[in-house]
């Protein structure tokens, strides 16, 4: 009878280590690990539980087709998806045209049920999802600048007689700029030009487009381009008038220096530092 007892239980021990090793070998489909995006808001790497595929046949790259990526109200951008068969990573190729205060994040999920496999075959759930970190804050033009001395565009201080201009570009999107002509030594500008604004980032660089509505002291429209460069920050800036002109605007792709098809040089190109 004890021998009897003995081998049943022997017997149960080893049914139940036998369940729990079927158990541990059970394949498990892929998850999300984690998603960070860079400091420059440009990529964003999603690391998986495992290798990943974009077909159950153990091949394929995953893209933009599989992978979606949405971010909050206000947020405008594209994307595109960077990654290589049987990898634990893909990069989210990021370019946001709009203003971002630093506080917005992305969620990535899978564009299906059957769009994200791993090795055995195994498609990540659709309910599966990731969020990134914050974004770094990037306002663009929006602040306070001033733009004196050697910074002030060549063409201003020889046809307007231009010393100084100051310049606010509001989160309102309205703006007041103020110019301080040679022999000046007042606060009180000469003339003040005001307006509204609209912004968008390009796909070249780190330059954006820029279309001034001029309210005051004249009704009038200009646009070109600009980019804050850091280390120090100044704020390179190029607009032409386009109102009642001949002017053709400075472009992303031709770079400072291009209004009007690059005849001017860099006499149009306008530098401030952030106040």
């Amino acid at each position: 009878m004890k021998n009897k007892f003995f081998f049943l239980a022997t017997l149960a021990a080893v049914l139940m280590f036998g369940f729990t090793s079927c158990s541990d070998d059970e394949n498990l489909a892929p998850t999300f690990k984690s998603a960070s995006i860079s400091t420059d808001n440009k990529t964003i790497t999603v690391n998986f539980s495992e290798a990943v595929y974009a077909q159950s046949t153990k091949s394929g790259n995953l893209d933009s087709t599989k992978l979606l990526v949405t971010a909050p109200e206000g947020v405008d951008f594209t994307y595109n998806v960077t990654h290589s068969a049987g990898s634990s990573t893909a990069t989210i190729n990021i370019t946001i045209t709009s203003v971002v205060q630093g506080t917005e994040v992305f969620t990535i999920k899978p564009a299906s049920g059957s769009a994200i496999y791993d090795d055995e075959g195994s498609a990540m759930s659709a309910s599966e999802v990731v969020k990134t970190n914050a974004l770094t804050k990037d306002l663009g033009i929006m602040g306070t600048w001033v733009s004196e001395g050697d910074n002030v565009a060549p063409l201003l201080v020889t046809y307007f007689n231009v010393a100084k201009v100051t310049a606010n570009f509001k989160t309102d999107y309205t703006y007041v700029v103020n110019q301080f002509n040679i022999g000046n030594t007042t606060t009180t500008p000469d003339l003040v030009f005001s307006g509204t604004y609209e912004i968008a980032k390009s796909n070249v660089g780190n330059i954006w487009t820029i279309t001034c509505n001029q309210e005051l002291p004249y009704a009038a429209v200009a646009s070109g381009i600009f980019e804050v460069k850091t280390g120090p920050e100044v704020l390179w800036y190029e607009v032409a008038q386009t109102t009642g002109t001949q002017n053709v605007p400075p472009t992303p792709a031709g770079g400072f220096g291009s209004t009007n098809g690059g005849t001017l040089g860099v006499m149009n190109v306008q530098k401030y530092v952030r106040q």
